[in-house]
């Protein structure tokens, strides 16, 4: 064999190797029955600083500051903060399934009404709620996050 012959097969088997070996994720076609090529899941990552320590945050999403509110009453807290960003539902939704037992909350119920995503999650004496619902022009989806205390408080010193 020639040397042009020799380099032409290996380039052709490279080829052949690369195009086998991608992994591309593929889905059935409800209507045709056809595979087609599936789009990536996207997941998000929560943000390295979020505006309450045991609450994350995705990053892209900025608090609505004129809709947030969060006090300390008394040995207890409330938090009821807005965040909006341009993420789908359902990434933001598996990013809480995800990321909420990170930091100790467990998930006591999930709830789809009317195209809002309801999950609820507690910890010790506290409950929480996060709401994902559709955004507005800007935003694509809106995050209300809702912290209380629930059972006996003891003051802060």
């Amino acid at each position: 064999m020639r040397p042009v012959q020799i380099a032409t097969m290996c380039a052709v088997m490279a080829l052949t190797m690369c195009v086998g070996c991608q992994n591309n994720a593929t889905a059935i076609d409800a209507s045709t029955g056809a595979p087609r090529q599936a789009p990536p899941v996207t997941e998000l990552v929560a943000r390295s600083r979020p505006p309450i320590a045991d609450l994350p945050i995705p990053i892209g999403f900025k608090i609505d500051e004129g809709n947030s509110r969060d006090y300390t009453p008394g040995g207890g807290r409330f938090v009821d903060h807005k965040y909006k960003g341009s993420a789908p539902k359902l990434a933001v939704k598996r990013f809480y399934e995800r990321q909420m037992p990170v930091s100790r909350w467990v998930r006591t119920m999930t709830k789809f009404v009317r195209g809002e995503i309801s999950l609820d999650f507690e910890k010790e004496t506290e409950r929480c709620r996060v709401t994902i619902s559709d955004g507005s022009w800007f935003t694509k989806t809106t995050i209300r996050v809702e912290i209380w205390t629930v059972g006996p408080q003891t003051p802060s010193k």
